[in-house]
């Protein structure tokens, strides 16, 4: 049953981009007659075709994946840590907690020039940059989720004389888990948004580079590529997050559509 609805969800799902891009292709041609504003899925296509042929597209999506990914998935692991210190012990809440609030508060785009001038402009301040903005959501949902543990979940721990490391492992962590996937699912888009910024301000490759281009050439189509690659990039962490839920917490199932 699982399978037939995975099924109707793909074939949903692409019938209905099939019917957006006719509607836009229509529209454009028809209503439109400067691709500057909005230019048509065909000349999006051509233009996507020409910078990967050219070898000019796989450069910058390499290195804006691997700034992405890099930045993160440290600011997961360490935000993860933190966040559990933070809802473990309150005298670490009390010392982290100036120091969140002032890196939450700061703009990314005032902070992205000093880093740049720190770090350079290669992929490591990218990386940093990445990091500041993203781990902030999940040491929070991680801290949330640890604290708002339901006490019985503690007191059959005790019953059962679970050592404080099987605790977390078997009570704490899975308790807050929702509350890390939040954390993570909110901290992609603050990630791209990092990459995108870090690589207006200076890069030399990165799509945010290839983003700034396009725009200083007026050429719509391949600005139009850039952002079809980012939602893209988006949407497939948005689902490997999902599947990282499904996988490490099975019992959590999302509530049925009550009609097909």
């Amino acid at each position: 049953m699982s399978r037939l609805l995975v099924k109707k969800e793909i074939v949903r799902g692409s019938l209905s981009i099939i019917i957006g891009l006719a509607i836009w292709e229509l529209s454009t041609r028809l209503l439109l007659d400067n691709e500057l504003l909005i230019p048509p899925p065909s000349s999006v296509l051509s233009s996507f075709w020409n910078l990967a042929s050219s070898g000019e597209l796989n450069k910058h999506l390499v290195a804006t994946l691997i700034e992405f990914i890099c930045g993160f998935t440290t600011a997961c692991v360490i935000g993860i840590i933190l966040g559990y210190l933070m809802g473990m012990y309150k005298w670490f809440d009390e010392v982290m907690d100036p120091w969140i609030a002032t890196l939450y508060s700061i703009p990314i785009i005032t902070v992205v020039p000093l880093i740049i001038i720190w770090f350079g402009i290669g992929i490591f301040s990218k990386v940093v940059v990445v990091f500041k903005i993203t781990a902030v959501a999940i040491i929070l949902n991680t801290a949330a989720g640890i604290k708002s543990l339901d006490p019985v979940w503690l007191e059959l721990a005790k019953s059962l004389r679970l050592s404080d490391w099987q605790t977390t492992y078997k009570i704490r962590l899975p308790g807050a888990l929702p509350f890390i996937i939040t954390g993570m699912r909110l901290g992609v888009g603050r990630a791209l948004l990092g990459v995108i910024v870090a690589e207006l301000m200076a890069a030399n490759a990165g799509l945010g580079y290839l983003l700034r281009d396009s725009s200083e050439t007026w050429d719509s189509p391949k600005l139009f590529v850039t952002v079809i690659l980012l939602a893209a990039i988006g949407l497939l962490s948005f689902n490997l997050i999902k599947k990282l839920e499904q996988r490490m917490a099975p019992w959590r199932q999302s509530a049925e559509w009550s009609s097909e």
